[in-house]
């Protein structure tokens, strides 16, 4: 019995002497956490000079266990970093599992970690001593994959130096898609790693084992072709904002230049051109600069965290967008909006009032249609973008030359209803795949419905298969129906008074 206590006694030391160790370790700066990974490697390298195969897995499994407690830093500020160790530490467990292992090319992966954690050490130490410097990567899944084409092109030739330099290409970028592979896919994400550590092995092997590396990346690429080719929204969504969102200017310019020619106010339609340039002008110029500060700060996780962020700042601009569509379904509600805003405006005599009337109206809905887009954008394929935006700009085009040369009048009710679904329906989607992207990012949970894969449910709709995306999805269904009663009711009584009046 006392033999026992003194053993459970000597083993709560040891796992506070551990603890302690281990809680020192983290309180160093990183760079001096990750170059004490160099210590370790000796002793791998010792225990491979004495062939002492239990040392030299031991030693491995000291190596990974201290790793783990810091590998999530690393890889936020030095992603590339991340991957080198990641890939030494990948070849020690082939060289370690290996039956009996050969203790030169154990020696050899032990060194390999050793330079590895100088370099990254160096690296962070640098990082650490300039702030605001970033070694983030912004590359997508498909730039990844393409290195991945190129290496397999380049062994077809014969040359394979060029296609070993494509493949290390691919494992840096790898920690920047990794987030978006894992929450895609959890098994296509375990399956790259595994292969990303027999390629490495494989060409770092003497002399290197170029088939089972060209095998490896076959495998790799089998697994995220697929993934790469996944696109969220499609033609039909980008060609129903710009063709949603110019309909409602087009109809504001139309009834303002309608409101100008009945009250005897025709001379003036010049200010409301002058102002519709500007306000094309002025969404231009948003676009741009918008477009240049998201790519700036879309870097590595924070891709996907700006553009869920953006999705949902789009869906909310689209649900007031549709429900002030339903307030204004009315011939009379329409009429009264733009005559009151005309009215006010001739009343003070002020020219340029109209000019920004039209300028508001059109820049109004040229810098929504930019922020749409901007969620957009890195979920769609840039064919169907182009084709969809193309199109929608085509049969705007034809829309106003109808409606301002020949004079044809678009039905409003229809209009507003069917232009108010659309707004929703689009909305709803940005809903869903923004809170993926943030799901990607690491912001918020991801927690799986149960029996349903990784991948979404009902594309159209972006409905993905995890609780945090659904019930919000499903609030804005039960939210659209109480809003569509409240609309229904309000048009029932204005009716009502109507035939009252009439009496």
């Amino acid at each position: 019995m006392k033999h026992a206590l003194c053993c459970f006694a000597l083993l709560l030391l040891l796992a506070g002497l551990a603890g302690s160790a281990s809680a020192q370790a983290q309180a160093l700066p990183l760079a001096d956490q990750v170059r004490g990974l160099t210590h370790h490697a000796e002793q791998g390298i010792d225990a491979a000079n004495q062939n002492r195969p239990e040392l030299m897995r031991g030693e491995y499994a000291e190596i990974h266990a201290i790793w783990a407690t810091f590998e999530d830093q690393v890889r936020a500020q030095d992603a590339s970093g991340y991957t080198d160790i990641e890939t030494a530490l990948a070849a020690i467990k082939a060289a370690v599992d290996t039956q009996p292992p050969n203790a030169a090319v154990v020696k050899a992966a032990y060194q390999l970690l050793q330079r590895e954690a100088v370099e990254v050490a160096d690296r962070l130490g640098s990082l650490t001593a300039a702030p605001g410097t970033t070694n983030a990567n912004t590359i997508s899944l498909p730039e990844a994959l393409h290195y991945l084409d190129t290496a397999d092109a380049a062994w077809t030739h014969g040359d394979a130096s060029a296609a070993a330099a494509q493949v290390t290409s691919f494992i840096r970028a790898w920690p920047a898609v990794e987030g978006a592979v894992a929450t895609k896919s959890r098994a296509a994400y375990t399956a790259v790693e595994g292969e990303i550590g027999s390629a490495r092995a494989a060409l770092d092997a003497q002399p290197p084992d170029l088939a089972a590396a060209q095998a490896a990346v076959a495998r790799i690429r089998a697994t995220l072709t697929p993934l790469a080719e996944e696109q969220t929204y499609t033609a039909f969504d980008a060609g129903a904002i710009i063709l949603r969102e110019g309909l409602e200017a087009l109809l504001v310019i139309v009834a303002l230049l309608a409101f100008l020619h009945k009250s005897g106010n025709a001379d003036k339609r010049g200010w409301i051109w002058v102002g519709g340039a500007f306000g094309i002008g002025a969404s231009i110029i948003t676009a741009f600069v918008l477009q240049r500060v998201f790519s700036n700060i879309s870097a590595g996780q924070n891709r996907e965290l700006i553009e869920g962020a953006t999705g949902l700042i789009a869906a909310v601009l689209l649900f007031y967008v549709s429900y002030w569509l339903h307030s204004k379904a009315s011939l009379h509600g329409w009429q009264k909006y733009i005559n009151t805003h005309t009215s006010q405006a001739l009343a003070r005599g002020n020219m340029a009032g109209l000019a920004l009337l039209a300028f508001l109206a059109v820049f109004r809905e040229g810098a929504e249609t930019t922020v749409f887009y901007l969620g957009m954008a890195p979920a769609i394929a840039p064919r169907d973008l182009l084709l969809g935006i193309g199109t929608g700009a085509a049969i705007l085009i034809v829309a106003a030359i109808l409606m301002l040369a020949l004079g044809v009048k678009l039905p409003l009710r229809p209009f507003f209803r069917i232009a108010g679904l659309l707004v929703y329906y689009l909305g709803f989607k940005f809903v869903g795949t923004g809170l993926h992207s943030l799901q990607i990012a690491g912001i918020i949970p991801s927690t799986p419905i149960a029996g349903q894969s990784s991948n979404p449910m009902f594309e159209f709709f972006g409905i993905y298969p995890t609780w945090q995306t659904l019930l919000p999805q499903l609030a804005l269904v039960f939210g659209a129906l109480a809003v569509w009663m409240l609309l229904r009711a309000s048009d029932r009584r204005a009716s009502r008074l109507g035939a009252s009046a009439v009496a």
